[in-house]
């Protein structure tokens, strides 16, 4: 595979997650996924939870993560059933945090991409879209961290395993409903049979 079709396959996967996470429908499911704040405030508690979402990145952007941190805590806790919450935070930690710029060696990244990893299945629990977290998390996966250079990385397994991860996560998508996880399995196909004829 070239890298250009590399970076074409990767741009569309990455367009197809965030439409599939802006879909309406997914917020309009039962209350059984919401938290007793949501259930108490109803419709203000979404209200309520961005503005904890602006007091995160203000206070993160003013450079103190662990009050950040709590304002997002809140925000989960006042609107668990949107997946763009889960999304928010995951995304703070493996493209933020876990960054070369931010992480200093490959152990730190690893931890702080975990985190975030934890964050997306957290959220499946309990955000009203499962299939658009688990969808997500197999696109996280399968474009971004398996193309990290092991050296700057060191993912237990290498690529290949981070791949079959992603696969797992992107057929758990396709039985919950998630109607664009196919593409994302069509892609970690071609991954793998990539790594089998560079022998890795």
């Amino acid at each position: 595979m070239t890298t250009r079709r590399i970076a074409w396959s990767i741009a569309a996967l990455v367009l197809v997650a965030l439409v599939a996470l802006d879909r309406p429908a997914a917020l309009a499911r039962g209350r059984g996924s919401m938290g007793p704040a949501q259930r108490l405030l109803g419709p203000i508690a979404s209200v309520a939870a961005s503005v904890e979402w602006i007091r995160f990145r203000v206070v993160l952007d003013g450079g103190d993560p662990a009050r950040a941190y709590g304002h997002a805590r809140r925000a989960l806790d006042l609107d668990a059933r949107t997946p763009a919450g889960w999304v928010t935070l995951a995304d703070h930690f493996v493209f933020g945090r876990a960054s070369p710029l931010e992480a200093e060696d490959a152990a730190e990244r690893r931890k702080w991409i975990r985190a975030g990893l934890d964050v997306l299945e957290r959220g499946e629990r309990r955000t009203a879209a499962p299939e658009d977290l688990a969808f997500y998390a197999a696109v996280v996966k399968a474009t971004f961290l398996a193309g990290i250079p092991d050296e700057a990385l060191g993912w237990p397994g290498g690529p290949r395993a981070l791949l079959e991860d992603a696969r797992r996560d992107a057929e758990r998508a396709l039985e919950l409903g998630g109607p664009d996880a196919a593409a994302v399995l069509e892609f970690i196909a071609e991954r793998l049979r990539d790594l089998d004829e560079e022998g890795r």
